[in-house]
């Protein structure tokens, strides 16, 4: 079920949040009559049945294994915050953690391997097509946190309720953020409801909307027409830094927006969900651009991969080698594919040279000015070239792609052709996408707060928010809302 889709704009969040909410000011009224703390168990038993209705929707047999797997994980949670990180909880740590991984392996990469090793090996394997259940790479991940967390007690095991509202939670289910079980405990107990919290949330979905509708699904097209012309032969360069800057902005737009749809649908349900995206395309280093793109999924291999290898406490070598393992699985996480395990090693290297590079100290204004500009230039070629081999669906598109960005591809009359999908639409959403990728809104909303009343400050974001979510209406009433690019990863 899309975010944007009628159906889900007109009926099922309708029917959620009226009565997610209704039960919140019951339980709110409840709680002044007898001078305590309002329950969250009413609320909770209904966003329980909302999350599994949209996980049945979209896949029922996802909502089975979900059950199942967050049954079992919450069972060997509880065991784990009672032993402690022993030898045993270690050791059961690990058997926990390894299952999780094998319900990944077998769903996501099984054909993978065996297609890799009849090509490399010869083995001879059958390659199995094996259904692909919804969200799986996202709450398998959340669960391993969850595990990792109760084992060493940073976390305790919620009630069974509270545990698969968390673990089903329909705004995160299928493409995060990863939010840990830290961050929503104390609002699953007990969350009064908040009007101030719920507009903001509003907002906040618009605002993703808008982004997704705009932008993203503006862009789209015309990056997809380029890596399809690219398959089968060369295009010309302009049209090819073209359309790699439009599949960069397309997917930050798709993805942030998905991110700020998911932040907005927490906030009203009483729920303050992590962030995810801080302008990444302003970054001064790769390294730096991890930190501000996709930062759950970032923080969670940091602290759940790259520090229990060892991080950055044994020597350069392994340091680097760390490194690279983890952006190994980063980028095998987001698909099993030869291309998503370049990508990912590609950013891995940038990190490992960006470390071993040697420091520079300037001794001028001129000089930190030319030094940063360096950087940010540096770092944006650096994930352009990323996101070129992560868009390509195999090795021979991504050389020819390269090729004509190089302007030494052989350029068919059909790929020429290919400007008239430039129409104006297109291209004032490339403009508009460049610039709003850089850190201006927040920016001018620091500006306006600080000479505007906070009633009339307010009021203005509000009212931006309706004509985005207006625009966003218009745009979709003459197409088809397009399927969030993450879902597929």
């Amino acid at each position: 079920m899309l975010f944007g889709s009628l159906f889900f704009l007109t009926v099922f969040l309708p029917v959620a949040l009226g009565g997610h909410w209704a039960l919140q000011l019951a339980a709110d009224a409840a709680a002044r009559r007898r001078g305590g703390v309002p329950s969250a168990v009413p609320a909770n038993a209904w966003l329980l049945f909302a999350n599994a209705f949209f996980c049945a929707f979209g896949d029922p047999a996802a909502l089975a294994l979900l059950a199942v797997s967050g049954w079992a994980n919450r069972a060997v949670a509880r065991r784990l915050s009672r032993i402690g990180p022993t030898r045993g909880g270690k050791a059961l740590l690990a058997a926990a953690v390894t299952g999780d991984l094998a319900v990944l392996g077998v769903f996501k990469y099984a054909g993978f391997f065996a297609a890799s090793a009849n090509a490399l090996l010869g083995a001879g394997l059958p390659v199995p097509e094996l259904w692909l259940p919804l969200g799986v790479s996202f709450w398998t991940f959340r669960e391993i946190s969850a595990l990792a967390d109760c084992a060493r007690g940073s976390a305790r095991v919620p009630p069974l309720l509270e545990w698969f509202v968390w673990l089903s939670l329909f705004p995160v289910l299928v493409s995060g953020p990863i939010a840990r079980l830290g961050d929503t405990a104390a609002a699953l107990r007990s969350r009064p409801f908040s009007a101030p919290l719920a507009a903001s949330g509003m907002r906040r979905f618009f605002v993703g909307l808008a982004k997704k509708a705009l932008v993203a699904d503006t862009l789209a097209p015309v990056a997809d027409a380029a890596w399809e012309a690219a398959g089968g032969g060369g295009l010309p360069r302009p049209l090819a830094a073209l359309a790699l800057l439009a599949y960069a902005l397309q997917l930050y737009f798709d993805f942030s927006g998905y991110t700020d749809m998911a932040v907005g649908l927490g906030r009203m349900l009483g729920l303050r969900l992590p962030e995810n995206f801080d302008h990444p395309y302003a970054s001064a280093s790769v390294r730096e651009f991890w930190r501000r793109w996709h930062a759950t999924l970032g923080s969670w291999l940091r602290d759940y991969l790259y520090f229990p290898l060892g991080g950055s406490r044994r020597g350069t070598l392994r340091t680097c080698l760390n490194t690279l393992a983890v952006f190994a699985v980063c980028g095998l996480w987001h698909g099993a594919g030869a291309m998503f395990l370049l990508w990912g090693l590609w950013h891995g290297l940038c990190i490992v040279a960006e470390r071993l590079a040697p420091r520079v100290e300037p001794r001028s204004a001129a000089g930190a000015a030319a030094l940063a500009a360096f950087r940010h230039a540096w770092t944006l070629a650096a994930v352009l070239f990323g996101w070129a081999l992560f868009r390509s669906p195999d090795a021979a598109t991504a050389g020819s792609f390269l090729r004509s960005l190089a302007g030494v591809a052989e350029i068919s009359d059909a790929s020429r052709a290919l400007w008239i999908d430039w129409s104006p639409k297109a291209v004032a959403a490339l403009a508009l996408g460049a610039a709003f990728s850089l850190p201006i809104v927040p920016r001018l909303r620091a500006a306006l707060r600080k000479r505007l009343p906070e009633g009339a400050a307010w009021w203005l974001e509000s009212a931006a928010a309706s004509a985005l979510a207006l625009l966003a209406a218009f745009f979709l009433a003459g197409s088809s809302f397009r399927s969030f690019l993450y879902f597929k990863f």
